[in-house]
C-alpha cells in the first residue's frame, strides 16, 4: 500500500486562525472528514505539505433555521444531517446523505466535503441543485455567497480560491405542498459511487405542477440541473405525456461518459428512468 506523504498538521479553534494558516502556510489543504483527502494523498494525487483539520472550531458544527432558510455548518456530519428533524423537510437531501458510504464516512464525512471534492458523481449535489441551495464563501477579505451550481467548476474541481473556506450551505425552507426525492444506481446498494442518480423536486397546487426541478449526477462533468425537462414539467397535471416528453428532454440532455463503472449508453437511458421514479416518489410524498 502507498503510504502517505508526510506533512504537518494544524488545529485551529476559529474561523480566522484556520484562513490566516491556510494564507501563511504554503501548500496547504483544509480538512474536515477526510475520506477523500487522505485517499488522493495516498494516491499521489496531492502531496500537501500542511494539513489544518477544522474539526475543533466549534462555530462551524450547526443545523439551524434562521429566516426561513436551513443553515448547515461546514463540519455537520452526513449522519447528523440524515437525523437532523429541521433537515427532514429537505427528502432528496436525506436521501441521498443517508447512503453516502458507510456508517463509519457517515459518521465523519460532510456534505461540505462531498461537494467542494466536486465530483460529478457527488451524492449531496443533485439534492442541493433541485433545492435552490446557496453556499457562503469565507476568506480573510470578506464573505461571498454563491448558489451550489456555481461551485463546480469541473471534474474534481471547484471555485474556491486559495485561503478561502466554504463555511456554510443554505437551502431555503420548501413551501408547503412541496416534496424532492432522489434516486441512485449503484454497482451494489451501499458503499460505492453512483453509476448515475437525479433528483426531483416538485410543488403541486391541487392537480397541477407550479414548480419542478430536476438535476443528475455522473452524465456531464458536473452535476447539472436539466432546464428544458423543468419547463415542461412546469404548469402541467404531470400525466404520462407530460413525462414523456420531459423524459425525451433528459435523454437529449444528459452526455455522460463511458467508464470503469457504467457505460454512456446505460447512463443515458437510466436518467429518464431514475426522474420518473424520483418523480412517482414526490406525488407519494405530499400524498
Amino acid at each position: 500500500m502507498r503510504p502517505i506523504p508526510k506533512f504537518q498538521y494544524h488545529s485551529p479553534e476559529s474561523v480566522s486562525e484556520a484562513l490566516s494558516l491556510l494564507v501563511e502556510l504554503e501548500n496547504a489543504s483544509p480538512v474536515i472528514g477526510g475520506s477523500d483527502l487522505m485517499i488522493a494523498m495516498r494516491n499521489g494525487v496531492i502531496a500537501p505539505s500542511h494539513v489544518v483539520d477544522l474539526n475543533e472550531i466549534n462555530e462551524l458544527n450547526y443545523i439551524k433555521e434562521e429566516a426561513g432558510v436551513i443553515k448547515i455548518g461546514a463540519t455537520a456530519t452526513h449522519t447528523q444531517v440524515a437525523s437532523n428533524l429541521i433537515v427532514a423537510q429537505v427528502h432528496s437531501l436525506v436521501d441521498s446523505v443517508s447512503r453516502i458510504g458507510s456508517p463509519q464516512i457517515r459518521n465523519r464525512g460532510t456534505i461540505t466535503g462531498n461537494i467542494c471534492n466536486a465530483s460529478p458523481a457527488a451524492d449531496s449535489a443533485p439534492p442541493l441543485l433541485v433545492h435552490g441551495a446557496e453556499v457562503e464563501i469565507k476568506s480573510l477579505d470578506g464573505s461571498r455567497v454563491i448558489p451550489i451550481a456555481d461551485l463546480f467548476t469541473g471534474p474534481k474541481m471547484n471555485c474556491l480560491e486559495t485561503g478561502e473556506l466554504l463555511t456554510e450551505i443554505r437551502i431555503p425552507v420548501p413551501p408547503a405542498g412541496a416534496a424532492s426525492s432522489y434516486k441512485r444506481i449503484g454497482r451494489r446498494k451501499a458503499f460505492t459511487l453512483s453509476v448515475v442518480s437525479s433528483a426531483a423536486y416538485i410543488q403541486m397546487d391541487d392537480e397541477t405542477c407550479t414548480d419542478a426541478k430536476v438535476a443528475f449526477g455522473s452524465v456531464a462533468i458536473t452535476p447539472i440541473r436539466v432546464p428544458e425537462a423543468e419547463n415542461l414539467l412546469k404548469g402541467s397535471k404531470l400525466d404520462k405525456e407530460t413525462i414523456k416528453a420531459a423524459s425525451k428532454a433528459v435523454y437529449e440532455a444528459v452526455k455522460p461518459i463511458t467508464d470503469v463503472r457504467g457505460t454512456a449508453e446505460y447512463r443515458k437511458d437510466m436518467c429518464p428512468v431514475l426522474m420518473r421514479r424520483a418523480i412517482d416518489q414526490c406525488l407519494e410524498r405530499l400524498r
